[in-house]
């Protein structure tokens, strides 16, 4: 059975094009793009496809295109304990680090 898929679109780059003017992440409201090696690169995570970077890139570089991220879903019932475990010892990891901050 195919593992289902959300479809999201997302602002996309085409580096051929970009000539990291920076024009792009002047207008992005989120903070989504940035230059990085003298080229705009898209942060998915806070891409809102608002496509104003689109409709401001002087050389047409940016796009609106479909994404396919995959959809979790938990297989047993197990699956739900398990995290929370691993939670609850991250949780204690980062209480003694701060207690050891605390001591520096």
């Amino acid at each position: 059975m195919q593992q289902p898929s959300l479809l999201i679109w997302k602002a996309f780059v085409d580096e051929d094009l970009c000539v990291g003017c920076g024009k792009c992440t002047e207008v992005c409201g989120t903070g989504a793009i940035r230059i990085a090696d003298k080229k705009a690169v898209v942060d998915f995570n806070r891409c809102i496809c608002c496509a104003i970077c689109v409709r401001t890139c002087p050389r047409g570089a940016i796009r609106i295109v479909p994404y396919s991220f995959p959809i979790l879903q938990r297989e047993e019932e197990g699956d739900l304990d398990e995290i929370k475990a691993q939670l609850k010892g991250i949780r204690a990891q980062l209480g003694e680090m701060e207690r050891s901050i605390e001591e520096l």
